[in-house]
């Protein structure tokens, strides 16, 4: 009797391994805490408002079958090498069949080196560092652009006007992204004929942000370029406020769009240009999550605040991969000539989504999206560059701290 149970639970087991997978497996290593757990949260949900939406339509549609997505996430603590270890962790312990990206170009930049080592095709929203571009691989992918190049949108917009400013200070946080972001302010203030008159890079772990700042008051520039993460921004209009220091306009390479900047600093927040790859009022539209103001309205009603950019990116990456899957017609569980397969078809085609189009160049980075810049007018983002998508003109110069 025992031999025949045994032999019944043998043939089951063998038969349960020969059944297709019923859901793909979609691993991520995302800073959930440390000092990018608050924007890596905003990942989280992208990802997750994707798959819920998904799996509510009963999962991807493959060769006229659905398959459900199942979501894993590990913290990456904010760390670099710890993120590494849960990628190598989702792979050969949890075999999962396919990542996402993370937050943050030091994480992204480890993690990614796993997914590479292992044939993985490893998309983010949330990482722009020129260097993740220059590895030579094949598996990584950013539906953002370089990030020298995400912040020629603030530079211009302030070019562009009839009383463009003519000097600038440019700070920043001498980290992998946004010490890059400095290089492109600088960049294109040389192109466009502002004079930078102080350039300087600091620790993240910087607590004395008043006398970097009045440094840079006593040489009055007209305009602040600013390289920096959510900390790093709030951080600054904090220390500007304190010294009493007012230019003429403010530029941030990221940090205003997340909604905390707004509710944390209120009237304070007011008139700073932040770069920006996406907003609801744009005309795109695609697959999967509709058009970019369904999308915001959706996310809207599911987690009570609209998405930014990085939100809106990460989720139109997850979107990118899961076309590629219908395209190709994969099913879990994905092998590694699937995974290979995915990566090819991304490189080789153009795609229209919610975010706008994707096309990734060879060396993994999205090239057919425009650098936006977009202002806090009235407690609300709108955009205010390039003039043919934009919903208001920029308010130059701001009006002082004393003035509000």
């Amino acid at each position: 009797m025992k031999k025949l149970i045994f032999a019944l639970f043998l043939s089951l087991s063998v038969l349960a391994v020969q059944l297709p997978a019923k859901e793909f497996k979609i691993g991520c290593a995302v800073a959930l805490t440390g000092k990018f757990g608050k924007a890596g949260n905003l990942v989280k949900d992208a990802y997750t408002y994707w798959a819920d939406k998904v799996n509510s339509q009963g999962g991807i549609m493959v060769n006229g079958k659905r398959y459900k997505v199942k979501l894993i996430f590990y913290d990456d603590k904010s760390d670099p090498a710890t993120g590494a270890k849960m990628i190598d962790r989702l792979i050969n312990r949890d075999r999962i069949d396919l990542l996402l990206g993370g937050f943050g170009s030091s994480q992204v930049f480890a993690e990614s080196a796993v997914a590479e080592k292992y044939g993985y095709p490893l998309i983010s929203g949330a990482a722009s560092s020129n260097k993740l571009f220059e590895r030579g691989f094949h598996f990584y992918f950013s539906t953002l652009g370089k990030a020298t190049e995400e912040v020629k949108g603030c530079v211009e917009a302030f070019a562009h006007l009839k009383n463009k400013p003519k000097t600038a200070a440019i700070v920043g946080a001498d980290i992998l992204f946004t010490s890059l972001a400095c290089e492109g302010f600088k960049k294109y203030c040389k192109k466009y004929g502002i004079k930078v008159i102080h350039y300087e890079l600091f620790p993240m772990s910087l607590r004395d942000y008043n006398s970097l700042f009045l440094k840079i008051k006593a040489k009055n520039p007209d305009v602040l370029f600013v390289g920096s993460h959510l900390l790093v921004a709030m951080k600054t209009i904090k220390a500007l406020k304190e010294i009493n220091f007012s230019p003429k306009g403010i530029a941030f390479s990221y940090g205003p769009t997340v909604p905390k900047f707004v509710q944390d600093l209120k009237k304070d927040a007011e008139y700073v240009v932040a770069a920006s790859e996406w907003t609801p009022n744009l005309p795109y539209k695609g697959k999967v999550l509709g058009s970019a103001k369904e999308f915001a309205e959706g996310y809207y009603k599911k987690y009570g605040r609209m998405p930014d950019y990085v939100e809106a990116a990460s989720a139109g990456g997850a979107v990118a991969q899961q076309l590629a899957i219908e395209a190709l017609g994969i099913t879990p569980p994905v092998s590694d000539k699937d995974r290979d397969k995915i990566a090819k078809w991304l490189h080789s085609h153009e795609i229209d989504t919610f975010y706008g189009k994707i096309k990734f160049d060879q060396d993994g980075a999205n090239i057919a999206h425009p650098a936006l810049a977009v202002q806090i007018q009235n407690g609300k983002i709108v955009t205010v560059y390039p003039d043919s998508v934009k919903d208001a003109n920029l308010i130059y110069p701001m009006k002082p701290w004393k003035e509000r």
